[in-house]
């Protein structure tokens, strides 16, 4: 039950958190996402929450881009293996190798955030919160090259990859889309102190947001209903 309620619910409602504080700080992008969930005035099917709501799904995917509820995986090698590099890496002893080898039982950490944030896979605006990334057709607009070469869930590792992949991911997409959809569609978010606000991850093992210089992991804001 503890492992369902950390996968099924705390990492969605972290997601959802900053989602509410990136929509709070970028007032344009709030207005464009509601505008897009008010012209489709009835509630979305799943298949609607999919596919058809293109800039839903380019805010939520650039949350997950940004704010992966988790931020790493530990793995342990179960037997000996090599390791291509994408770039030759210079060691400490000055060699240079193109391949690492990993001897069986050796622990790894596969950094989620690391990678989605990186300036060299994403460029330089990687650590800007772009939802249109994920609309441009073009490279330098939109995802690049090296981006895609990721091979996760829309080139992201929020999800991990691979045979330990996190199962649930369809349904907590749809999952964080309904529910942001009906907050933005009903409600307008602003920060309670402008939006300057320093918000900073409080340590743990989720990364939750916080209020610099405040106790406790919250993030007040100011909610009113939207009107037309």
């Amino acid at each position: 039950m503890k492992v369902l309620l950390l996968a099924g619910y705390e990492t969605t409602s972290i997601s959802l958190t900053w989602a509410l504080i990136e929509l709070s700080r970028n007032p344009d992008i709030q207005t464009k996402l509601r505008n897009e969930l008010v012209e489709h005035s009835s509630d979305p099917t799943y298949d609607q929450l999919s596919n058809g709501l293109p800039y839903l799904d380019a805010v939520v995917h650039e949350i997950f881009r940004m704010h992966a509820p988790v931020r790493e995986s530990i793995r342990i090698a179960s037997e000996d293996d090599v390791i291509p590099l994408s770039e030759p890496v210079r060691t400490k002893s000055g060699q240079l190798i193109e391949n690492l080898p990993i001897a069986r039982g050796t622990t790894l950490s596969v950094p989620f955030t690391a990678v989605n944030l990186s300036s060299d896979i994403w460029g330089e605006d990687a650590k800007v919160f772009k939802p249109s990334r994920w609309l441009e057709d073009d490279r330098k607009n939109g995802i690049p090259a090296k981006a895609r070469d990721v091979q996760g869930h829309r080139h992201l590792l929020t999800f991990s990859d691979g045979p330990r992949t996190c199962l649930g991911k369809n349904f907590a997409i749809a999952e964080f889309k309904a529910v942001l959809s009906v907050l933005v569609k009903n409600f307008v978010f602003e920060p309670r102190d402008g939006t300057e606000t320093k918000i900073e991850m409080a340590r743990g093992f989720l990364p939750r947001p916080r209020v610099a210089g405040e106790e406790g992991c919250k993030v007040p804001l100011r909610v009113k209903p939207y009107v037309e």
